[in-house]
């Protein structure tokens, strides 16, 4: 094992021990070389592959802390109501991230390290409104890939869409209330609660109408071309300010084109949101904000107001990986192996459960909902069968699931959608027969 591995398990081990608890500090890169007596460039490395596999993020001048969130490479553990730890979940159908084979860690560790040695860069604080460089890199991007132009002054980085949408708010006018598409989007609902705005859901008359029109339910429906139309006329009348959440635009897996709410009001009343998160590594904590027309200087009356959140050596790091054209190259090798897995999850659960449950499977994303009628008891024989699943809603009458078929590889895909067959049904049949 080399060295950065050993550093990596043992902060692992750590975690998963409870030592190090979540939203605890991380010891810094030279107390860790100290106390390790490890180089620092193993410490950086292993620290890079902890926050890429989602067990710690990084906050701008501060330090690194660990994750509330459940990385992909943890074992799957629950506790008892006797303080017990169950067993391990044999397949893990719940957790959403990346793909092991479509990941460009090692190709994006390069990067940071080059990053990393630009010191004169690091010795600065990271501009406010995000590092020009990166802001130029993703004006070009969003031209190519979503048709939008505009200038890289229009354009605010943060580290996730929390910090970006409370400089919004502080740029907006009128009535306080938004509306969201469901209660699924508790962190946004929070950050404009804290704002003294009134949370309503699939509200049209709120003066902010959040939406994500390539992945408006769980299981991944996308927002029609009539449904587009009338919500851009809708803002444009009624003076309404649409936010364009274009998470999961990148595979939307239909022949029908999904033009951006922004390029098709001329950017007037829609603020766009990109992420970086889902189409390069969970843990590259960089976000987007593109402003609407005519919001310009409202910015440059409040920036000075709010810190730039990301990390500016991952900021510096992803507009040379921009630069260079790998995201396009690397997600496009991702939608062919997310496509033709998708195409396999769909075979699988259609021979396994068509006729006995209800399969709602959208055309962007890697999740699908299932609905069994309540008798069946599918949450206690699943969690017996240590499969793990998501729970959307239990009633006397069905049971909602959500599925994702993200990390798994298509061939444990199989005997996972076969252990579903067997565990609810009782199925004796081969898995090849599925």
């Amino acid at each position: 094992m080399r060295v950065y591995e050993q550093v990596y398990e043992y902060y692992v081990k750590q975690m998963e021990e409870g030592t190090l608890a979540s939203g605890s500090r991380m010891p810094s890169l030279r107390e860790t070389e100290k106390m390790l007596h490890v180089s620092r460039t193993s410490v950086e490395t292993a620290y890079l592959q902890l926050m890429a596999d989602g067990y710690i993020y990084s906050v701008e001048k501060v330090g690194y802390f660990v994750s509330d969130m459940m990385p992909q490479a943890a074992s799957m553990k629950a506790e008892s109501e006797d303080g017990t730890v169950q067993t391990q979940v044999r397949y893990n159908l719940a957790a959403i991230g990346e793909d092991r084979r479509c990941s460009c860690l090692e190709l994006w560790r390069r990067y940071m390290k080059s990053a990393l040695r630009q010191e004169e860069r690091l010795l600065s604080y990271a501009a406010n409104q995000g590092e020009e460089e990166l802001r130029r890199e993703i004006a070009s991007y969003v031209r190519k890939q979503r048709n939008i132009i505009c200038s890289p002054e229009d354009i605010v980085i943060g580290a996730g869409f929390q910090s970006l949408l409370m400089i919004l708010m502080a740029m907006v006018d009128g009535e306080k209330s938004v509306s969201f598409p469901t209660n699924d989007f508790g962190d946004g609902a929070a950050v404009f609660r804290n704002g003294g705005y009134d949370v309503r859901f699939r509200d049209k008359s709120c003066h902010i109408i959040y939406v994500t029109p390539s992945y408006m339910t769980k299981w991944g429906d996308v927002m029609s071309m009539t449904r587009r139309y009338e919500l851009v006329v809708h803002a444009k009348e009624g003076g309404h300010l649409i936010i364009e959440d274009d998470y999961q635009n990148e595979f939307v897996f239909s022949q029908t084109p999904t033009p951006s709410l922004y390029v098709m009001s001329g950017g007037e009343q829609v603020a766009f949101l990109g992420s970086f998160s889902r189409i390069l590594l969970p843990s590259v904590r960089i976000s987007y904000l593109i402003l609407p027309k005519g919001y310009r200087k409202r910015y440059e009356q409040v920036m000075h107001l709010y810190n730039q959140t990301a990390s500016k050596a991952e900021q510096i790091a992803l507009a040379q990986f921009l630069r260079d054209g790998h995201l396009r190259g690397h997600v496009r090798k991702n939608a062919r192996l997310y496509e033709n897995k998708r195409k396999v999850f769909r075979s699988l659960l259609l021979d396994a459960f068509d006729g006995r449950a209800e399969i709602l499977f959208g055309k962007s994303g890697m999740e699908a909902e299932l609905v069994f009628p309540r008798e069946d008891e599918v949450v206690k024989r699943l969690q017996e069968a240590e499969i793990a699943v998501e729970v959307l809603q239990e009633t006397k009458t069905e049971t909602k699931l959500l599925l994702s078929c993200s990390i798994l590889p298509e061939e444990e895909l199989q005997q996972a959608v076969y252990a579903m067959k067997q565990a609810i049904y009782g199925a004796a049949s081969n898995p090849s027969c599925v």
